[in-house]
């Protein structure tokens, strides 16, 4: 199952010294099944495997940032374990597993690939969490 949030309101995303615009996001896990096959042809679910959780987020670099120091301080964070939430959900120990970085535009777009094997956990406060903490 992918879940894609259409039309969302843009918020700050908090990498390191790094702030984003983020402008939407798309969040995706899956499972592993292993079947074999039976002795009367049909196929038997033998092993299932969950699979970890990939998060997009797609935004534009602030104009009090150059393209040259989200390049620079993305590459410093790459593969280093970040806990972020999104909204109400809390993820812990994220790797940043890829960027790109498009500057095709007055304000140069950047989107971020992260990873991790950890269940979201559901912030149970009462304010609207709109940031990403990293």
């Amino acid at each position: 199952m992918s879940f894609v949030m259409q039309n969302l309101k843009k918020f700050p995303v908090q990498i390191g010294d790094l702030l984003i615009d983020l402008s939407g996001y798309q969040i995706s896990q899956s499972s592993f099944l292993k079947e074999s096959g039976t002795t009367d042809g049909s196929n038997l679910l033998t092993a299932c495997w969950e699979m970890g959780i990939r998060i997009k987020l797609k935004g534009k670099i602030l104009p009090s940032q150059t393209p040259e120091q989200v390049i620079y301080a993305l590459s410093q964070a790459m593969l280093i374990s970040q806990n972020f939430a999104i909204r109400d959900l809390l993820f812990s120990n994220a790797m940043l597993c890829g960027y790109t970085i498009t500057e095709n535009q007055e304000i140069p777009e950047i989107s971020l690939l992260f990873y991790t094997n950890q269940k979201p956990v559901l912030m149970q406060d009462d304010s609207e969490q709109e940031e990403i903490l990293t």
